[in-house]
């Protein structure tokens, strides 16, 4: 009998051959999508340094100079930290710094994608809707904002700050010269809840960005965590947290078994990586997880409205 292809055998729910731009802007706003988008090469790069409470210029201007210096190495898309360039602070101080997306800032960092020709993902606060969102835009190496990502899951930690939910997992293409894939983000704590890792992989993710503001990272127990986002979902994982002082850096580059291929310390740096989406392809066909052997049949409690708790002064969107 002939063999099926990787395609063939994931069953139904699977579109095969359908392309999104972003799936943010699709009416349902999720969808399962053919897994097997990615390939040749492309060279990531996170951009480590401490994004300083309220120092929104200063912060800036290092962004864009480390931006400058990723570029120069070859990066073809490249991301900073969460909430980098006003140091996430939350509160009347974070209200007072957020710019809408699209406004002065991303269209700053437009200008620098287009001039550069990389693609651009900016931890900032956004205000929308008179609403403040820990926002992640994704800017096109044309200087577009491909999309946004807003943090959906806020810990009783972050709520009285007044961070209102985002409500959606978007994943985008991206496309080089040398390479392709499509990723999501996961926003610090998105990453503590697996149906955040598993939405963006039934998407279609190759790559998972986590861009974090935390002292976790050296933590064996949050390691472990991202080690098995990456292994149970057979993706990419790249993890960007804020250098020292603010946070204690860390950064990190999980490959689809899980192993930590690249580290930074705790100092401002570069996390660089090339990310090969042939070999990824090539270990999905023989793979065990991710896509294989899921029974979505089976998983009807996981939506039920019953199975989550939040805190009193939570600023949940409407609909929850």
């Amino acid at each position: 009998m002939k063999r099926r292809t990787f395609l063939q055998a994931v069953g139904l729910g699977v579109t095969v051959g359908t392309t999104r731009t972003s799936l943010a802007t699709a009416p349902t706003g999720e969808a399962v999508v053919c897994p097997v988008f990615g390939r040749g090469k492309v060279k990531i790069a996170g951009i480590q340094f401490a994004g300083m409470k309220q120092k929104k210029d200063s912060n800036i201007e290092v962004a864009a100079r480390l931006i400058r210096q990723a570029a120069a190495k070859g990066a073809q898309v490249i991301m900073t930290p969460e909430v980098a360039l006003t140091g996430f602070v939350g509160g009347a101080a974070e209200r007072a710094m957020a710019e809408p997306i699209p406004g002065a800032t991303v269209s700053r960092f437009g200008q620098l994608a287009r001039e550069l020709r990389v693609y651009l993902l900016i931890g900032m606060s956004e205000v929308r809707d008179g609403q403040i969102y820990n926002a992640m835009p994704v800017i096109a190496p044309t200087g577009e904002v491909m999309g946004v990502m807003r943090k959906v899951h806020i810990s009783r930690y972050e709520t009285p700050l007044g961070w209102r939910n985002g409500s959606e997992f978007p994943v985008w293409e991206f496309k080089t010269a040398t390479g392709q894939f499509r990723a999501g983000i996961m926003i610090c704590y998105d990453r503590e809840i697996p149906e955040s890792a598993r939405i963006l992989m039934l998407q279609g993710a190759d790559v998972i960005f986590n861009p974090l503001c935390c002292d976790c990272p050296t933590k064996d127990i949050h390691r472990c965590l991202l080690r098995t986002r990456a292994f149970e979902n057979e993706l990419y994982l790249f993890m960007v947290n804020h250098a020292a002082p603010r946070q204690n850096g860390h950064s990190m580059v999980f490959d689809l078994n899980g192993e930590i291929v690249h580290e930074l310390d705790e100092k401002e740096g570069l996390l660089l990586a090339e990310l090969d989406f042939d070999a990824l392809n090539a270990s999905r066909e023989k793979g065990i997880y991710g896509f294989h052997n899921r029974r979505p049949s089976r998983y009807q409690i996981l939506s039920d409205p019953a199975g989550q708790i939040h805190p009193a002064d939570a600023n949940l969107p409407p609909g929850g």
